[in-house]
């Protein structure tokens, strides 16, 4: 950023939060000698929703289907420009990251004169500050309203694209303006990458208040250092609190980076699914037990382990991906995703989930009627830095 620029603290500092985006295109407008404006993706990663900026001059959302929930997939940028221009001509656009995620982007008509890539991190740094003091940003993303129970779970998700020591992570839940039982989490510590997808039983507030219990269980157990068998017992305890005659089904993982070893409890959940680098999809079946929540005098929790190694990508996902309903009134099933995968071939974690997202979009022109929750680790060969993912979404 050259001298004189204004950084993430003064663009920050300088309006009240919800004032935050204005400020941001007010500068990025003087900088580059003509309008500029400020996008981010709907919470479904579909729209981009204009969120400061001439209204005359830059439409309020373009169709862009680019993202995993509301961030932008950084190898889809390419396909995002092309998007752009279509709809409101010649344009010149810079992503918006932070870190390795890539929130929403600057865009002028034309070419300024002036490269606007180092301030609009500075930008994306601002406005996700702001974000933890406004709801200004949070609205915009939401293009139609949202749920009760929907808005519990869009804020109990972690951000949906990660680089972790060794891995790609990227996760996603549609249909994310209503339902609201399923969950995903993770966590890159330094005693491996935690997982996990959940589903709880139930629709609507009664769900979303099991997923909310249980996540804070199992975060809690996971920050205290509890291992895997600990954090589900916990978080079963916590259920049969409730009393609400409830459960939960659940995958709980722990994904090591230098062994490429994946330990996991399934209670009483679909299978996790790896596709091998050579194209084959297999089952990680195994011992499994009960969801979390049905009483028993004494229970336990069966630990599994399996090889997941670079090139391969694991799948968890919800019965709401594998039980969508087709044109024909069939279910997509386990050999249907099985197909999904291959058909998606080689391709990044993000890529992977939003490949699944659409496959579960356009397996029917209905509704969905019940959460399609996946999680996807990909292993890497490489260490993150944190900063490649960031190259790439600049300049890709």
């Amino acid at each position: 950023m050259k001298s004189g620029e204004p950084d993430a603290g003064e663009l920050l500092g300088a309006s009240v939060p919800h004032l935050v985006p204005e400020r941001v295109v007010e500068v990025a407008s003087a900088q580059a000698g003509r309008p500029v404006a400020g996008y981010v993706l709907a919470v479904e990663g579909s729209f981009a929703l204009r969120l400061a900026g001439d209204v005359e001059r830059f439409p309020e959302r373009i169709r862009a289907p680019v993202g995993v929930g509301p961030e932008i997939i950084p190898e889809a940028l390419p396909q995002l420009r092309a998007l752009v221009i279509d709809r409101v001509g010649p344009s010149t656009l810079w992503p918006m990251v932070v870190r390795d995620r890539v929130m929403g982007f600057l865009l002028a008509r034309d070419r300024p004169g002036v490269d606007l890539e180092a301030f609009a991190g500075q930008a994306a740094l601002a406005l996700e500050l702001a974000s933890g003091y406004t709801d200004a940003l949070h609205a915009v993303r939401r293009r139609k309203d949202t749920q009760p129970a929907a808005e519990i779970q869009q804020n109990l998700l972690p951000p949906r694209l990660a680089r972790v020591e060794g891995a790609e992570v990227a996760g996603g839940v549609l249909p994310g303006y209503d339902v609201g039982g399923d969950f995903f989490d993770y966590a890159g510590n330094a005693d491996g990458l935690w997982l996990v997808v959940a589903d709880a039983t139930g629709k609507g507030n009664s769900a979303a208040a099991l997923s909310s219990l249980a996540i804070g269980a199992l975060r809690a157990a996971r920050r205290a250092g509890a291992g895997l068998q600990e954090a589900a017992r916990l978080a079963d305890e916590a259920i049969l609190t409730l009393d609400m005659q409830l459960y939960l089904t659940a995958v709980l993982g722990s994904w090591d980076a230098n062994g490429h070893r994946l330990r996991w409890i399934n209670c009483g959940h679909p299978t996790p699914l790896i596709l091998h680098a050579n194209g084959r999809v297999d089952e990680l079946d195994g011992d499994r037990t009960y969801p979390l929540g049905i009483r028993f005098s004494e229970r336990a929790f069966p630990v599994l382990s399996a090889q997941v190694a670079p090139g391969d990508r694991l799948l968890l996902y919800s019965d709401g991906v594998s039980e969508r309903r087709t044109t024909d009134g069939s279910r997509i099933g386990e050999n249907g995703l099985r197909a999904i995968l291959a058909a998606l071939g080689p391709c990044s974690a993000a890529t992977t989930v939003r490949g699944l997202q659409d496959a579960v979009i356009d397996a029917s022109p209905h509704a969905l009627r019940d959460d399609a929750t996946m999680l996807v680790i990909a292993p890497t060969t490489d260490t993150p830095t944190g900063h490649a993912h960031a190259r790439a979404a600049r300049h890709g």
